[in-house]
């Protein structure tokens, strides 16, 4: 039976690839591998899963940072049906999958690109900018399959609230909101998209007050960049137990963004309405943005 290896890299969209039975797959950060993982603790060859019987085995190709089945040295031992591995920093999950599983796969990913440009058409047709607002943030939640979100505007005296999804406007309104801060703080100064699968595991938000009272397992955050200006940004989390961002979602969204930023800039004097903007001012953003 095929399996699927999904990769939850500390900082990035998960990483998911088919192990089809009875082949090997070799996997590192760089070619030769064919699987390859984009983190630091990984070497170039790594390991390799070998068939064997039905099943796979693993092997440790003299790794720096070694591999694990489960906790323990992988030592060449024949895998479980359905096992967590590590592969130096970075956990993977395997999984076995039947035919239904994959019919399913396949469908979600022509559905996911179907939502994309279906929302891409409700924000064309989209006529008030507190409807363009709402609808760009309604997307990002969508493609990103995330349960709540905001979005941010930059103004003259700092980012302020124009938008938010599954959350009180009260609580979006309150000086001590700040969603997941961190993430996104780290997407305003790099200019560029902040995965974060399973939030509690990663070193710089796991001990934020937001991080922990909203129990979050996945996030994104994207700054909106037109002509080389930061817009401003879009949020969205989830709760879930077992949600992962994949690097399907992020490609849709990087796109979508992209196109996002492109109609806000467009519109960039209508939005500046205070009545639009609704005056929820970020905490602590001064230079943010800069």
């Amino acid at each position: 039976m095929p399996a699927r290896l999904t990769a939850y890299l500390p900082e990035g969209a998960a990483v998911e690839t088919l192990l089809a039975e009875g082949h090997g797959l070799q996997v590192g950060r760089a070619p030769p591998s064919e699987w390859l993982i984009d983190h630091p603790s990984v070497s170039r060859s790594h390991a390799r899963l070998e068939p064997e019987d039905g099943g796979w085995r693993l092997v440790d190709l003299d790794s720096k940072n070694g591999s694990f089945i489960d906790g323990t040295p992988a030592g060449g031992r024949r895998l479980p049906r359905n096992a967590w591995l590590r592969f130096g920093d970075v956990t993977c999950e395997l999984l076995d999958v039947d035919e239904q599983s994959l019919a399913r796969a396949g469908a979600r990913r022509i559905e996911r690109q179907t939502a994309s440009v279906l929302h891409q058409r409700a924000i064309e047709q989209s006529g008030a900018p507190s409807d363009l607002l709402k609808a760009t943030l309604a997307a990002v939640v969508d493609l990103a399959d995330c349960e709540r979100g905001f979005l941010l505007i930059n103004q003259p005296e700092g980012p302020v609230v124009g938008a938010w999804q599954g959350l009180d406007a009260s609580t979006v309104a309150a000086p001590s909101f700040d969603g997941s801060r961190g993430a996104v703080d780290r997407a305003l100064r790099e200019r560029r998209a902040v995965v974060v699968n399973d939030a509690g595991l990663d070193s710089a938000l796991a001990g934020r007050a937001s991080v922990i009272a909203g129990g979050l397992r996945s996030l994104v955050c994207l700054p909106l960049v037109a002509q080389d200006e930061v817009l401003g940004l879009a949020y969205a989390d989830s709760r879930k137990p077992g949600h992962a961002i994949t690097t399907l979602e992020l490609d849709l969204l990087s796109a979508f963004s992209e196109r996002a930023a492109l109609w806000l800039a467009a519109r960039r004097s209508e939005l500046a309405l205070a009545e639009v903007a609704r005056q929820a001012r970020w905490p602590g953003a001064e230079g943010a943005a800069a």
